[in-house]
């Protein structure tokens, strides 16, 4: 321990001398050079010092100013991030920032609701030298006028240097076809634009490193509009792709190609089954495939090498509803989770997915659910004849809590990790202890976490959890989404954990935890189950961040008005 120690100081020492005995170059001080260390972030060359300031919120980047007279010079001349929220700050203001900023520009977000006459101020902002280099374009017109608002030409100006470009509420002129040009556009967004078919065509065939593109319609639009087939042809590079409230052309007749889509979502998209298996067809490196409240379709095959994460959500369709779910052949496939009606009376067929790892959500309404041989009617086993041990995660939804549908899950599942259950009902009848002669697998070696929602503490709900409490015997967490005033109620809490008998758990370090977050909501989507367009969201973010600034809730630019 000693020569260790000796060791250790040693080297402490003699980095210590190596740090002291640097000086900063002469002349290159201020901002940190007085504590005892050299100034090394002044070290580096102007434009990078620019570019940190740029990504600062407004308010530290201000602060920069203090440090020396050479931060105070490269404050107001860094790249310019003009974001503008809010009815706070009018047209004059904003046409004072860009003409009094000498800096180059990186990004500009402006939208109708932020200036009442957006359409006459917009052409001469983003004309002003200010904007020259724009690196990101962000505007909105009235989503409420009709016919749509012609686009200002200067908005092309900048397809030689955009890499994000986001049109709203907007009509493209009719001879853009020839100035929609974008070399190194990595970002793509039309949201209820009015462009020519030519001009779209144009447009994504001249952005050859075109990362990701959405395409979305007024949701407003009844009938919806037919998307035009050009949409479906852009650059190979592209992986992430969204349209939205529109209806599909037929992907069989269109026979497109996309080598490289890796990411696509379907929003409120009217789509036969032909178009729908058409168009997973075509994308041979598809991972992810996100159906929002879709409709036209009524069976859905999955046979695809490549996906991975099959998200689909109907809970608002009333009509048109997908009767049932086939995964015939996904050897890559980890994710399938539905989100359907209440009334939900669909087939789901799981016969070759041997990834899987989350499952959800199945529900007792569901009219049949087949696992291989294992074959449920609603949640009742008729059979239980295979399993499947890769699924961790399992999400369902009971009308009443039944502790004999959850053991024959945990005997299909018996590798199981994480279970989600999600009641409704009150008040139930009491349960029959369950036969647990037979060991569980899954209770004795794997069941880390239960939530129930809607829990109400009631004789029949203790029972179902204290099961788990008393035999789950690596059990890490159980989480009880209860009402709000019961939460707060310290002596509803304390009896509660006393009919749970928690003295004599199964697994000594389980934790119990009372929450009402979720309580008369959506089962609350974990990590498992979030959003994936928020991690691809994130990642892209993170790929590109020198073009993707940080946001503020009402102006953000680089540069400080006196």
């Amino acid at each position: 321990m000693s020569v260790f120690t000796g060791a250790q100081a040693q080297a402490k020492s003699m980095k210590s001398e190596v740090w002291h005995s640097q000086e900063p170059p002469p002349g290159r001080g201020g901002g940190g050079g007085d504590g005892g260390g050299p100034d090394l972030i002044s070290l580096l060359p102007d434009e990078v010092l620019g570019s940190v300031i740029s990504l600062l919120p407004t308010e530290e980047g201000a602060r920069t100013q203090i440090l020396s007279s050479r931060w105070r010079r490269l404050w107001r001349s860094a790249p310019l991030n003009l974001q503008v929220h809010g009815r706070s700050l009018t047209a004059d203001v904003v046409s004072r920032i860009l003409y009094e900023h000498r800096g180059a520009g990186r990004r500009f977000k402006v939208s109708h609701w932020s200036i009442s006459d957006l359409p006459a101020s917009l052409d001469g902002w983003l004309n002003s030298r200010a904007l020259d280099g724009l690196q990101e374009l962000d505007f909105c017109y009235n989503p409420l006028a009709s016919p749509r608002q012609l686009m200002p030409p200067s908005a092309l100006r900048f397809s030689p240097t955009l890499r994000i470009a986001r049109f709203a509420c907007c009509q493209f002129p009719d001879d853009a076809v020839h100035q929609v040009q974008f070399p190194n556009l990595l970002h793509l967004e039309l949201h209820s634009v009015d462009i020519a078919e030519g001009s779209l065509h144009a447009m994504l065939i001249g952005s050859p490193a075109l990362n990701r593109w959405e395409l979305k319609y007024c949701s407003e639009d009844s009938p919806r509009p037919l998307m035009p087939p050009s949409a479906l042809f852009f650059s190979s590079t592209v992986r992430v792709v969204k349209f939205g409230y529109c209806q599909f052309p037929d992907v069989a007749a269109l026979k497109p190609h996309l080598p490289n889509l890796q990411h696509l979502g379907l929003e409120r998209v009217s789509i036969s089954e032909d178009s729908l298996h058409a168009m997973i067809s075509c994308c041979p490196a598809l991972t992810c495939l996100i159906l929002d409240y879709c409709s036209d379709f009524y069976q859905f095959r999955i046979n695809s090498l490549k996906l991975k994460r099959v998200e689909m959500d109907f809970r608002r369709s009333n009509t048109d509803r997908l009767e049932e779910l086939i995964v015939e052949n996904a050897p890559c496939l980890e994710v399938l989770h539905h989100r359907g009606p209440s009334e939900d009376s669909m087939d789901i067929s799981i016969i070759s997915a041997p990834k899987l790892k989350i499952l959800g959500r199945l529900t007792d309404s569901m009219h049949k659910f087949k696992l291989g041989s294992t074959v449920f009617m609603g949640l009742d086993a008729l059979r239980i004849a295979t399993v499947m041990r890769s699924v961790k995660v399992l999400s369902l939804r009971l009308e009443n809590l039944n502790l004999d549908v959850i053991i024959n899950f945990m005997r299909c599942f018996p590798c199981l990790e994480k279970l989600y259950i999600k009641t409704y009902l009150k008040f139930t009848e009491d349960m029959e202890p369950p036969n647990t002669k037979k060991r569980l697998e899954c209770l004795h070696r794997h069941l880390k976490k239960v939530q129930i929602s809607y829990y109400y503490g009631n004789k029949s709900h203790v029972d179902f959890a204290k099961f788990f409490v008393l035999n789950a015997r690596v059990l890490e967490l159980m989480v009880l989404d209860v009402e709000d005033d019961k939460r707060t109620d310290d002596y509803w809490i304390e009896n509660q954990r006393r009919k749970l008998q928690l003295e004599n758990r199964a697994s000594i370090g389980a934790q119990i935890e009372f929450t009402s977050e979720e309580c008369f909501y959506y089962l609350n989507e974990t990590h498992e189950f979030a959003d994936p367009y928020t991690t691809f969201r994130k990642r892209f973010s993170s790929e590109h961040a020198q073009y993707c600034p940080l946001q503020s809730n009402q102006v953000k630019y680089n540069m400080f008005m006196i």
